[in-house]
Parts: structure tokens; C-alpha cells; sequence
């Protein structure tokens, strides 16, 4: 059984590496914004199919940028899951630049990099507001890095003030969920977190080659309606909360389904993970 897992996740490995080889040159010649963005949704789709995302998303990613979703932290495997979902620009942490081929994934998707160092906090704020005022949306885990998927991590406000100045400017509360199908809450062996070596817990999701995820939209919030960002931060993180509670249940399959995300594909969409 294990050296039949072994080559089910070598055979996965093999594929998403050629998958990824083919896909940067399309993406770094594509001459317009729109092609990039069919090249990176193929991408997605392909890669959670690979790796065997199930993904059921509930409510509504709003659309009209620029927006910044803010979104809890559980794993490499969020970049898949939103990125199925929403077109935007990831803030992550400066190590992935130095990943081998993700970092360079990471750069061609415009990614930002940042330290949160107090030194350069102003820098990187300004790095993301500039990229608001562009009319680009952005993703920003507020933990700084990965958790258990239990609980949240302390937020931080900081890299928030990038909506400052920025006319209009859309902030959502995602909640990001990864359910134990069998015994109920989360699934922790999904989680990459702490001092937890990356290849081997890619190695251990390629061999399972199954990883339900949930994602709960919250209601759209305008940044300039917030007195302070901090306000603004603890709302989103009662948001993500509440959602956390309801997500890792079994859906509902009653529920009328829309069309949520960008990518047709293994996604479920619902309107409430409550009903």
C-alpha cells in the first residue's frame, strides 16, 4: 500500500512539474493582462485537480475592484484554493521568493513580497497601495503565517493601511477551511505550519491525492466607512471566525448553487454553509 501511495504521489509530482514547466513560457510571453489571467486559471483548475482539491465555496467573491480579500492561513494549498476563485495579487511572505519554482511562479504572478519588519513595513504598504490604485485586487492573510486551521493567529494590522487613499477601495473577509470528512472539524494533516519541512507534507497531500476545502465569502465591507484600520481588522477576523465555525460541516447539497468562482471545475458553490 505504501510503495502503491509512493507512486501515485511521483506519477502527481512528475505532472505538476510538467504541467508548471509548460505553462511559464505561455505566461511570460502572453502579450495582455487577459491572456495571462487564462493561462493562470488553466493553471489552478489543472493543479487541484493534481493534487485532488474539492473545493465547495460559499456566498459570493465580489468582483468590482480594486478589492482586498483578507483571508486566514492554513497552507501552500490556499494559493490553490483562492486562486481558483479570484483574480488577484498575493502578498506573501519574502522566503517564497527564494522557493525553487514557486518563488518563480510567485514573481511572474506579480506577487509581493514582504518581511513585516517594522523597518519596511512603510515600503511594503506603499508596494500594495500601489497596486490598489492600479485597480488590482490583492490577497492578504493578516496572520503573517500559517496555522492549524483550528484557530486563528493574532492579526495584524499594519499592511492594512494600504487602503488608505485609495478611493472606493473593497475589503472581504474570506474564511479558508480544510474539514475532516470523517471524523468532523478540521483537517490538521493538511495544515503546513510551525517548523513543518514543505516537501514532505506536499509528499504526504500528493499521496492521499484527496484535500476538501471549503471557502466562505463574507459580506463586502468599504474601507473608507471604517474609522481606523484596526476596526476595520476586527471585523474581518469576527467574519472569518464566524465562518470557520460553520465551514468545516458537511454541505448542504440543497442549497441553489451559483456561479462564484472564476474556474469551472471541481468547485461547489452554495449560498449558506448553515442551511
Amino acid at each position: 500500500m505504501k510503495l502503491f501511495s509512493n507512486i501515485q504521489a511521483g506519477s502527481r509530482m512528475f505532472v505538476f512539474l510538467t504541467l508548471t514547466l509548460i505553462c511559464m513560457p505561455f505566461y511570460t510571453l502572453s502579450r495582455t493582462p487577459g491572456t495571462q489571467r487564462r493561462v493562470a486559471e488553466f493553471w489552478f483548475l489543472a493543479v487541484s485537480r493534481i493534487v485532488g482539491v474539492n473545493l465547495r465555496a460559499f456566498g459570493q467573491a465580489h468582483r468590482e475592484g480594486p478589492v482586498l480579500y483578507v483571508a486566514n492561513h492554513v497552507s501552500y494549498l490556499d494559493i490553490i484554493v483562492l486562486g481558483m476563485c479570484v483574480d488577484a495579487v498575493f502578498v506573501a511572505k519574502q522566503e517564497v521568493a527564494d522557493w525553487p519554482l514557486l518563488g518563480r511562479l510567485a514573481r511572474m504572478r506579480q506577487c509581493i513580497f514582504v518581511t513585516r519588519n517594522a523597518t519596511h513595513v512603510r515600503d511594503e504598504v506603499e508596494l500594495i497601495r500601489a497596486q490598489l490604485l492600479a485597480g488590482r485586487n490583492i490577497i492578504l492573510f493578516p496572520e503573517g503565517t500559517t496555522g492549524d486551521g483550528g484557530k486563528l493567529l493574532p492579526f495584524k494590522s499594519s499592511l492594512l493601511a494600504a487602503v488608505d487613499g485609495v478611493a472606493h477601495v473593497w475589503v472581504q473577509p474570506i474564511s479558508i477551511a480544510y474539514p475532516d470528512s470523517v471524523q468532523g472539524g478540521t483537517d490538521a494533516s493538511l495544515a503546513w505550519y510551525g517548523d513543518m519541512a514543505m516537501l514532505p507534507h506536499l509528499w504526504s497531500v500528493l499521496q492521499r491525492g484527496h484535500a476538501p476545502a471549503r471557502l466562505h465569502f463574507h459580506p463586502v465591507l468599504l474601507a473608507r466607512e471604517f474609522s481606523d484600520r484596526k476596526s476595520l481588522l476586527n471585523t474581518c477576523r469576527a467574519y472569518i471566525s464566524s465562518g470557520l465555525a460553520t465551514l468545516p460541516g458537511p454541505a448542504s447539497i440543497g442549497q441553489q448553487e451559483t456561479n462564484s468562482c472564476a474556474i469551472a471545475g471541481p468547485v461547489h458553490v452554495f449560498g449558506n454553509p448553515s442551511g
